[in-house]
């Protein structure tokens, strides 16, 4: 590529074309008069002919001086514009959770992340992953779950899943043991039922016959579904905390199973010292901490 002339001999003429002396280029630039003059002898010795003529009452362009400064306004313009993009992008951390975890953990705590740091612009995308994958992805991070060991991964361990029943106040009331679940319908977000078996195995029903069984795309649906008395769903409380607490839904057994999993902050190694990245994760492993 052919050299360019200086960038800031280019603004310096064209601020000095814009205000037709060099007297308001300075002050435009907040610079001193002779600097901003020598900047533009600077590129018209570069360009090797004169850009200015200067006249009683300040400056005019040249012919030469006209041919060039529509290109250099045209090329500042843009470069402008795209700083200003990097600029944007650069206060923007876009972070993947699995769906239920962002509408029921991450999003009542969102206000509470902006207002620490209110310069930072976060966007949620939602898709369950116990792979997570970066390549085509837009996404800056990507909280997972599943049991960890992804290679060529930064793994941020945030929280261990553990597996409770929930359902109605008035459904609760039926149930006084495991056993008991053989006449209810079990919710459940996975065709292959391994939360729930996981909870069978660790509440010492594993052969429960007789159940019926109601399938939903979320665990979300699950526990809005068990809320309304549809059936008994199985979840991680430490995502539905809130619902708990106003007993809207209530765990029918005092029986907690560690699922085996858990969840995961992950991003590229290269990405470590990102300062949005760094910022976020220092923020979530507080409020886990709290």
């Amino acid at each position: 590529m052919q050299a360019l002339p200086p960038l800031y001999a280019l603004q310096a003429f064209l601020a000095a074309a814009d205000c037709g002396s060099f007297t308001g280029a300075a002050t435009r630039l907040n610079l001193t008069q002779g600097a901003v003059s020598r900047q533009v002898q600077l590129l018209e010795e570069y360009y090797g002919c004169p850009l200015f003529v200067r006249v009683a009452r300040g400056l005019t362009l040249t012919v030469e001086g006209q041919q060039l400064i529509t290109p250099v306004r045209q090329a500042m313009q843009m470069l402008s514009e795209a700083s200003a993009r990097v600029r944007r992008g650069s206060d923007v951390l876009r972070i993947q959770f699995p769906p239920t975890m962002a509408v029921r953990w991450f999003l009542p705590r969102l206000p509470a992340l902006q207002a620490e740091l209110p310069g930072l612009e976060i966007r949620v995308a939602t898709h369950w992953t116990d792979a997570p994958d970066f390549s085509g992805s837009a996404v800056d991070a990507i909280i997972a779950h599943g049991k960890g060991g992804w290679p060529n991964l930064v793994e941020v361990p945030l929280m261990r899943e553990r597996l409770v029943p929930l359902c109605s106040p008035q459904l609760a009331a039926s149930l006084r043991e495991p056993a008991d679940l053989a006449s209810a319908t079990l919710l459940h977000a996975t065709p292959q039922r391994h939360e729930w078996l996981t909870w069978m195995r660790g509440a010492g029903v594993p052969d429960l016959q007789g159940a019926r069984e109601q399938l939903f795309d979320t665990v979300d649906m699950c526990v809005q579904s068990a809320e309304r008395g549809l059936g008994v769903a199985i979840a991680d409380a430490a995502l539905f905390t809130d619902l708990i607490a106003s007993k809207k839904v209530v765990r029918p057994f005092d029986i907690e199973v560690d699922s085996g999993n858990g969840y995961f902050l992950t991003y590229p190694p290269e990405r470590r010292e990102q300062r949005n990245i760094r910022l976020f994760e220092e923020w979530i492993l507080s409020v886990l901490r709290a």
